[in-house]
C-alpha cells in the first residue's frame, strides 16, 4: 500500500520534482555500556561498500528511543553480489552482539541521493520527524509535509527533506531537516509578524496557527527527534 501511495504521490507531483530514489534506513539501540563499540564499529568499517558512497550517520541526541540512525541510498543488487552481501553480513553481525533493538526500513523520496548528501556537508544537527497517518489521511499528510517546506522556503527557513516509508516500518512519512548547528535551528528568522502570516496563507494554509493545528487532523503518532552527525 505504500509503496503504491508513493508511486501515486510521485505522479501526481506531490514529491519534489525529480526522479524518486529509495532508501534503506537502519535504527540501532546500542544495549547498556556497547554506544561507543557500536560508533567504533561504523567507524572502522568501510560502509562504501554497499553503494559507493558513505551512509549519513546520525546520533541520536533527545526524542527517541535509537541511539545511531542509519540512511543510504538502496542498492537492490547487493543481495545479488557477494563481496557486498558478504560484508553486509558480517556488519549486521558485528552490530547485532552490540545493540538491544535493530530496525530496519526502506523508504523513497523525490530528493536524490546526491542532493541529501550536499545538504548533509554543512549540517551538524538533524531534526527528524516521523508521522503515523490516520486513516484514509495518508496523501493529505505529504501534501501538508510539502506545503510547510514552501511556508518555510518563503520565510528564509531549512526546509525538510520528505520520504515516504515504503516497507519495514509502522511509520508512513518522515522527514529530515539538515541544520548547520543547533543554535541556527532554534532561532527563528527575523521578520515581522505579518510576513510570517503571509507566507502560511500563501503556502496553502488558513493562517500561520494552521500549520500545526492542520498537521494533528492527519497523523495519530508522531516522533520529533534531534541528532548529531556521528560520521
Amino acid at each position: 500500500m505504500r509503496a503504491l501511495l508513493a508511486a501515486i504521490i510521485v505522479a501526481s507531483g506531490l514529491a519534489q520534482p525529480v526522479a524518486a530514489e529509495d532508501y534503506l534506513v537502519t535504527q540501532y539501540r546500542a544495549a547498556p555500556g556497547n554506544f561507543a563499540a557500536l560508533l567504533d564499529l561504523f567507524a572502522k568499517t568501510d560502509l562504501t561498500f554497499y553503494n559507493g558512497s558513505q551512509p549519513i550517520l546520525m546520533r541520536h541526541s533527545q526524542g527517541n528511543h535509537w541511539d545511531l540512525m542509519v540512511l543510504t541510498k538502496l542498492n537492490p543488487a547487493c543481495e545479488k553480489q557477494v563481496p557486498c552481501q558478504t560484508m553486509q553480513e558480517s556488519l549486521h553481525h558485528a552490530a547485532a552482539a552490540l545493540v538491544d533493538f535493530e530496525h530496519r526500513f526502506t523508504a523513497r523520496s523525490g530528493t536524490n541521493w546526491e542532493m541529501i548528501l550536499e545538504q548533509n556537508k554543512g549540517a551538524g544537527l538533524y531534526h527528524i520527524e516521523m508521522f503515523n497517518a490516520a486513516a484514509g489521511k495518508h496523501e493529505a499528510l505529504l501534501r501538508q509535509r510539502q506545503i510547510e517546506n514552501d511556508y518555510l522556503a518563503k520565510t528564509g527557513q531549512v526546509t525538510n527533506v520528505i520520504f515516504t516509508v515504503t516497507m519495514g516500518s509502522d511509520v508512513d512519512a518522515f522527514t529530515i531537516g539538515f541544520h548547520e548547528s543547533l543554535k541556527t535551528f532554534a532561532e527563528p528568522p527575523n521578520l515581522p509578524p505579518e510576513a510570517f502570516e503571509k507566507a502560511a496563507i500563501d503556502a496553502g494554509f488558513k493562517n500561520r496557527a494552521d500549520i500545526s493545528f492542520h498537521l494533528r487532523e492527519l497523523i495519530v503518532g508522531h516522533h520529533d527527534t534531534l541528532a548529531t552527525k556521528a560520521n
